[in-house]
C-alpha cells in the first residue's frame, strides 16, 4: 500500500475503503463471487479493484472537463461573445457537460482576467461599446415607474418633477390611484360618488371604463367600502381548488377529481 494513502484529501475515501477491504477479503481467501456478494456490488468491480493501480482508482481527479477548453473561453469571452453563446459553441464541439457547470467555470474566468462580458445572445464588441455608452445616462425602467405609481415606491424628486413635467398621463393616474385608495381609508360614499363623476368623462380611455364599470356596480362597491368584512377567504379557496382542477385536468376522471378536491378541503378548513 502506498504511503500517500494517508493524505485523505487527494483521494476518495469511500475508493479507498473499498480497495482496501476487497484486497482483504483476497487475501482471506475469499473468491470473487463471494467477495461481490458480501460488498454489494458486481464481480467486474471486484477484478477492476485487484487488478487495478491503487492510484488511478482512488485519486480524486480535480481536473475539470472544462480546462481543454480554457483558452477557447478566454478568447470567446475576450471578444464579446455572451456566455450563452460560448456554451452554445461548447456544445457544437464536444462539450456534454451541464450549463450550470460551464457558467461557473467561465465565471471565475471572467473573474481573473477582468474580462468585460456580453450579457445579451446577440451581443457583439459594437453592442457591447454602445452599452457602456448608453450607462452614463440617467433612466428610469417602466417597471421602475409601476411601482412609484401603484406601490408609492420612492424616486428622486429629480425624476418625480421630470415624469410630471413631461408626462401628464401618469400625473392623472398617480392622482386616480391615491383617490381611489382615499375612498377605502376614510369609508367615504360621497368621494365614491364623485370619484365615479369625475373619471367617468376621463380624457383616459382605460379610466373612464373603469368609472363606468364601478358604475354598473354600485350596490357591491358600496358595500365594500362601508363594510370592512372580505370575501377574499372564499375567492382564495376557489383559486386553491381551480389550480387542483387545472392541475388534472385530462389526466384523471371526474370520481378521482372530486375525491382529491374535497381532499383539498379538508386540509384548507382543518
Amino acid at each position: 500500500m502506498p504511503s500517500i494513502v494517508d493524505n485523505y484529501t487527494e483521494y476518495n475515501p469511500k475508493s479507498v475503503q473499498l480497495y482496501n477491504e476487497i484486497q482483504e477479503y483476497t487475501s482471506a481467501g475469499y473468491a470473487k463471487r463471494a467477495i461481490a456478494k458480501i460488498m454489494h456490488c458486481s464481480r467486474n468491480t471486484v477484478t477492476k479493484y485487484l487488478n487495478g493501480d491503487f492510484e488511478s482508482l482512488c485519486r480524486r481527479d480535480f481536473r475539470s472537463g472544462m480546462d481543454k477548453y480554457y483558452n477557447f473561453i478566454i478568447k470567446e469571452l475576450s471578444a464579446g461573445i455572451s456566455r450563452k453563446d460560448v456554451y452554445r459553441k461548447l456544445g457544437e464541439s464536444g462539450y456534454h457537460g451541464a450549463q450550470s457547470t460551464a457558467y461557473d467555470y467561465m465565471n471565475k474566468i471572467i473573474e481573473r482576467f477582468h474580462i468585460d462580458v456580453a450579457v445579451y445572445k446577440s451581443s457583439t464588441p459594437e453592442v457591447i461599446q454602445k452599452k457602456k455608452e448608453l450607462q452614463k445616462y440617467d433612466h428610469l425602467s417602466r417597471s421602475g415607474i409601476f411601482r412609484f405609481i401603484w406601490m408609492n415606491a420612492e424616486l428622486t424628486e429629480e425624476h418625480v418633477r421630470y415624469l410630471m413635467q413631461n408626462y401628464p398621463v401618469l400625473r392623472e393616474l398617480l392622482v386616480c390611484v391615491r383617490e381611489f385608495r382615499e375612498i377605502y381609508q376614510q369609508k367615504s360614499m360621497p368621494m365614491l360618488y364623485l370619484f365615479i363623476k369625475k373619471y367617468k368623462s376621463s380624457g383616459i380611455k382605460e379610466l373612464s371604463k373603469f368609472a363606468v364599470g364601478l358604475e354598473k356596480d354600485l350596490d357591491a362597491v358600496e358595500n365594500s367600502v362601508a363594510s370592512s368584512l372580505s370575501n377574499g377567504f372564499v375567492e382564495g379557496t376557489n383559486s386553491k381548488l381551480k389550480m387542483v382542477k387545472r392541475t388534472m385536468y385530462g389526466r384523471c376522471n371526474k370520481v378521482l377529481l372530486a375525491a382529491k378536491m374535497m381532499y383539498g378541503k379538508e386540509i384548507i378548513y382543518g
